[in-house]
């Protein structure tokens, strides 16, 4: 029997879609030039701190890298920071350091016994001289911890439990408070005796000076907690420590909480009291603020693009009354040039601290000050960089393959010795990062894509929502393929007669993947498009607005950021809509704080969630319902009135004119997935890769 009741809805939608989807193609807005010819007037004006001229208003924020190795300073590392600085920053600040006695973390850097004297010099001088201040970060986690298991050798103001990781740390003494303090500004000369313009004191984050400020984890009842003094003493008395120990010819910056969205903890109002107290010691050269703390809040620390755009700054230009007179940072999803210069303008602040932006093209600031905006590889807000570090890895981007090397701002491929007849089948994300970087070597290389436009599935992904940024990786690769020569094939299913015809001497297969047929749906429906998958699906509904009875059932094997994007998109157009996993949950290749937005958006919009269950194959589909089981006690549950089923299951590469062109004898590569089913980062760096090798 024909499935046409319970599939009706799925063929009106289809019938009643728009012509093909426009591209979203993410449009880099320019701000008017004045009469100088300066498209950002205020972000690129000097500016000062502390005794030190900054050259323009753009600062590098704190992010790890994990290119510390064994706690030692790396070129890789020195060449990090330099990279920034000869990309335009005019500040840039480390990720934290090891500057107490008892820090000895590996992936953090030594500073307090001396072995890294001689690198830490070498650091300062590469980063001064490109006219860019290095200001190097104090910090220590004391009980917060967002890797996975406890920290068992935690220090905090009170032997409560993390809100994240539950770690209980051991209470500090109120001597040993008065060592750290000490210590720390020991170590803060020993880095101003280095070449270092600074430092800055990372209170926020949830970290251990943040623990000290709320009372929620602050429970002492020496000088060190109770009332608001008590609690904000530690840092002032640390900040007086370290201009004590290195003069007022030393920065000394410090990121605050803003409100950390813990109930009991530190809201906005808070976060104003704690900024007027600790501004008092008024020996402070900058201030910024730090946002969510390590809880179920620690995603607001790093927000993606399912919220606002730069969405503290209303925020950040309140709290920064309670501190007139000392320069003020905005921090937090700035990704580009115009929002900088919106928040100097209007009085929010007179730094603009970007983080992941300057992870993802660290000559960020001399493309926006020349007027080259379109050339920026933009973040895309995704924290794959925070998810690799965070993982122990050392830190990559989807948009920028080339981070940590040592020529990476501004880098242009340089021309290969001996030109190639190069053609490439896929104008994915893998594809086009294979194309331009070919192309701009010198290459003689034609694209063929499938597709009307180039982008491929991560076009598609940046259509829903939470996705936009997306669109910046395929929008450069393009541009930066037409600058290369690249002939693009588009709408064209290439087949192996087709590449042949083009008699190249490499081939580079960039088709992507397909998702796999589940196990559970019978056989005879595999070629019929009665059960499309989700990518499938999502191609056929963005841009309707109709909204259909019944319940949608996603059966996700992927646990992917797209697939909870497109359950969103999903819960506009159905009554209802239910995730069902065999996993005991869901996003778990994404990351904590990815993960953690993911879980509230769902719960906000009642997007049900199933976990730890497999559909049966003995669903009666033909009446609406979906049957499926437990998969640890085998008990059934049937879900009823059901529209539409779709599946976001594991993916098989379309790899199949591999082997009839490898058998001609031409040269043949795979990326993305073409080679094996991953992630964005794997594509945009294999792609790059390969187009530097061929």
């Amino acid at each position: 029997m024909v499935l046409e009741s319970f599939y009706l809805c799925i063929f009106c939608v289809l019938n009643r879609i728009a012509s093909a989807i426009s591209s979203n193609t993410k449009q880099v807005s320019s701000a008017k030039m004045k009469d100088t010819g300066q498209p950002y007037p205020a972000l690129f004006s000097s500016f000062q701190i502390g005794s030190f001229q900054l050259k323009n208003r753009v600062v590098h924020a704190s992010m790890s890298t994990r290119f510390v190795d064994r706690s030692r300073v790396t070129q890789a590392l020195i060449d990090y920071h330099v990279n920034r600085g000869r990309g335009g920053a005019a500040m840039t600040i480390t990720e934290p350091l090891n500057m107490l006695s008892f820090q000895n973390s590996a992936h953090k850097a030594n500073v307090f016994d001396g072995t890294n004297s001689d690198a830490l010099k070498q650091w300062a001088e590469g980063v001064e001289n490109e006219d860019c201040r290095l200001i190097g970060q104090v910090q220590d986690s004391g009980r917060g911890r967002h890797e996975q298991g406890r920290n068992l050798v935690a220090i905090g103001p009170s032997a409560l439990p993390d809100d994240l990781s539950w770690t209980v740390p051991h209470v500090l003494t109120s001597s040993k408070v008065e060592q750290i303090i000490a210590e720390y500004a020991y170590s803060s000369r020993l880095l101003q005796v280095a070449g270092f313009s600074g430092v800055e004191i990372s209170a926020g984050h949830g970290h251990l000076f943040h623990q000290f400020f709320s009372r929620w984890s602050n429970k002492r009842e020496d000088k060190y907690g109770g009332d608001l003094d008590g609690r904000t003493r530690l840092v002032r008395e640390l900040i007086l420590a370290i201009r004590a120990e290195c003069g007022r010819k030393f920065i000394i910056g410090i990121k605050l909480p803003g409100e950390d969205g813990l109930k009991g903890s530190i809201d906005l109002d808070e976060a104003y009291s704690i900024t007027k107290k600790v501004a008092a010691t008024n020996e402070l050269d900058y201030l910024t603020f730090a946002w969510g703390t390590h809880a179920d809040t620690l995603d607001l620390h790093l927000p993606d693009l399912h919220g606002e755009r730069a969405p503290y700054l209303t925020k950040i230009k309140k709290l920064r009354e309670a501190a007139p007179g000392i320069p003020c940072g905005a921090l937090g999803l700035i990704t580009d040039p115009n929002e900088g210069e919106k928040a100097l303008n209007d009085g929010t602040a007179d730094l603009v601290m970007l983080g992941r932006p300057l992870v993802t093209d660290p000559a960020w600031s001399i493309k926006a000050q020349e007027g080259r905006e379109a050339q920026i590889r933009y973040c895309v807000s995704g924290n794959t960089c925070w998810h690799l570090i965070t993982g122990g890895a050392k830190i990559q981007c989807d948009n920028n393959p080339r981070v940590g090397s040592s020529d990476e701002a501004d880098w242009w491929p340089t021309q290969a010795l001996q030109k190639r007849k190069v053609v490439i089948v896929g104008s994915g994300i893998a594809g086009l990062e294979t194309a331009w970087v070919a192309g701009a070597r010198g290459h003689d290389v034609t694209v063929f894509g499938s597709s009307s436009e180039v982008g491929g599935k991560t076009r598609l992904h940046a259509e829903l929502p939470g996705g936009e940024n997306l669109s910046s990786i395929y929008d450069y690769q393009k541009l930066s393929a037409d600058r290369g020569g690249v002939k693009f094939e588009l709408n064209h299913h290439a087949s192996l007669d087709d590449v042949l015809s083009l008699h190249p001497e490499v081939v580079v297969l960039a088709a992507g993947s397909h998702m796999s047929w589940p196990s559970f749906l019978p056989e005879e429906y595999e070629d019929e498009g009665i059960f499309l998958d989700l990518r499938t699906l999502m191609g056929s509904l963005i841009g309707r607005s109709a909204v259909q009875p019944g319940t949608v059932v996603i059966y996700d094997h992927d646990h992917t950021a797209m697939t909870y994007a497109a359950a969103e998109f999903l819960n506009d157009q159905f009554d209802r809509v239910i995730i069902l996993t065999p996993r005991e949950r869901i996003a778990s290749d994404e990351s904590l704080v990815n993960r953690q937005g993911i879980y509230r958006r769902l719960h906000k919009k009642r997007i049900e969630i199933v976990t730890s269950g497999e559909p049966l194959g003995s669903s009666n589909f033909e009446d609406g319902q979906v049957t499926y089981a437990n998969v640890f006690t085998g008990d059934e549950f049937v879900i009823e009135n059901v529209a539409l089923l779709t599946y976001a299951t594991s993916r098989v590469p379309n790899n199949q004119l591999s082997a009839p062109i490898r058998e001609t004898g031409v040269d043949v590569h795979l990326v993305g997935d073409c080679y094996a089913p991953r992630f964005v980062v794997t594509a945009t760096s294999e792609g790059h890769t390969v187009g530097n090798t061929i």
